[in-house]
């Protein structure tokens, strides 16, 4: 029976470094940690994001992007709508949804392009940058 290949070098056209955990490209390419990630780390790993991200888990332990699509999937990510960009205030007051994996993914594809995306019982709402301050304050 045939199985998925398992690629674990560098995508760099004849590097045959290996990638890191984080990116296809090797420490060299680009894969390594950057400022961004560092900060986020530091964010991500204090006491209050852990217990925020367990209670949003536990209050919606459901994908709220498959539920309005009419399907059922496990969340696994507590997202917050509006980017924080390692800002500790944005960090902290901003609505959170629970989404899965690939809809975590889709939601953020679609920041890339300033669009913001809030699913909440069955609905769908897409805010922009500005609204921000309306909407969470």
């Amino acid at each position: 029976m045939p199985t998925v290949p398992t690629n674990t070098k560098c995508r760099e056209l004849g590097c045959k470094l290996s990638h890191t955990s984080r990116s296809t490209f090797c420490v060299n390419h680009g894969g390594g940690s950057t400022v961004k990630g560092k900060a986020n780390s530091k964010l991500y790993s204090t006491k209050y994001w852990k217990q925020e991200r367990v209670s949003q888990i536990s209050k919606a332990p459901l994908c709220a992007c498959c539920l309005y699509n009419g399907k059922v999937s496990s969340a696994v990510h507590t997202d917050h709508v509006f980017p924080h960009r390692q800002d500790m205030v944005k960090f902290k007051t901003n609505l959170f949804q629970s989404l899965c994996l690939a809809c975590h993914t889709l939601k953020t594809q679609e920041e890339s392009k300033g669009i913001y995306l809030h699913w909440l019982d069955g609905s769908l709402s897409s805010y922009k940058e500005a609204d921000y301050s309306y909407i969470v304050a």
